[in-house]
């Protein structure tokens, strides 16, 4: 496998829910920022005083709910690549507008994914997005196996595959 190849599948993962594996990855910087502002927005508290989860929420209005929801709805869009059962992967793009949902193409709409599944991978995208050091230790385990040429005494024959 080559280094560029490393580099790419260091931002991708899979993940288990309803009985499937999902293959997600990191999303972009810009999406981050937008899902991050809005989230702050909403989830910051107004006053000085310290407040549980459970009071932020309280404050929250159905229409700040709404809109945090839509930003995790696509955020799973823009980090989720493909579904399968363990052995055969079928490539996937998931779509905030029902209308554009089309099976036959690889499309489904967010809304219609099984119970608990958005929360599952917009989690896993999230982490993949935010946390640096575990890219760069997945990257780094790659180059650990594979050799490389400071260290020529390591042999390539313990290479870890990675998902394609």
């Amino acid at each position: 496998m080559s280094i560029l190849h490393a580099i790419k599948n260091a931002s991708i993962d899979e993940v288990e829910a309803a009985g499937l594996f999902w293959r997600v990855r990191r999303i972009c910087s810009a999406d981050m920022a937008k899902a991050g502002v809005a989230f702050l927005q909403v989830a910051t508290p107004q006053t000085d005083d310290d407040q549980t989860p459970e009071e932020v929420m309280k404050r929250v209005t159905p229409k700040q709910a709404g809109e945090m929801a839509t930003l995790q709805e696509a955020t799973v869009c823009a980090g989720t690549i493909a579904v399968g059962d363990g052995e055969k992967w079928d490539d996937l793009k998931l779509v905030i507008d029902q209308k554009r949902e089309d099976p036959d193409k690889g499309v489904l709409w967010v809304g219609g994914l099984p119970a608990g599944v958005v929360d599952v991978l917009f989690t896993r995208i999230m982490s993949l997005s935010t946390d640096g050091e575990e890219a760069a230790e997945r990257l780094a385990s790659f180059r650990e196996e594979s050799g490389n040429s400071s260290d020529l005494g390591r042999t390539r024959k313990n290479v870890r595959k990675t998902a394609p």
